[in-house]
């Protein structure tokens, strides 16, 4: 049994799960339904192929850790002036994800391969086909 609690706020009696409690993925949106569409402008300045046509929504979020599905038609960027801001583990669901390191170290990624994209990363992220992922980010807030 979930463990709720109650709590009155502006007359209004309020029921939140116990933020101890596991939390569940939601498998629609891990199946890509149900997304919200990201402005195509909002990567624009690293853009440097493709089109950026992207999907998200957040399956948790905690004080230093976030979870998210994200989904992408093929595009490809390059974080050299937006580096990533916060270690990153990700899970390849669908499509193909190739990062190049700014020395030229090409890694490949397929569906069912995992990887963790330490801060700082700097090089080009190339999603390829229906690209879609599960990414879990730990930042310091």
């Amino acid at each position: 049994m979930k463990k709720l609690a109650a709590c009155l706020l502006g007359g209004a009696l309020l029921f939140a799960q116990d933020k101890t409690a596991p939390v569940r993925f939601d498998r629609d949106k891990i199946a890509g339904l149900g997304l919200t569409a990201i402005p195509p402008d909002a990567y624009q300045e690293i853009l440097v192929g493709g089109q950026l046509n992207m999907r998200v929504a957040t399956l948790y979020e905690g004080k230093e850790l976030r979870a998210s599905i994200f989904e992408s038609t093929p595009a490809k960027t390059n974080h050299r002036t937006r580096p990533t801001d916060g270690d990153e583990f990700v899970q390849v669901l669908s499509g193909k994800l190739i990062l190049t390191e700014p020395n030229g170290t090409v890694h490949a990624y397929q569906p069912g391969d995992s990887l963790v994209l330490p801060m700082g990363y700097t090089g080009t992220w190339e999603m390829q086909g229906n690209y879609r992922e599960i990414a879990i980010t730990a930042t310091k807030r």
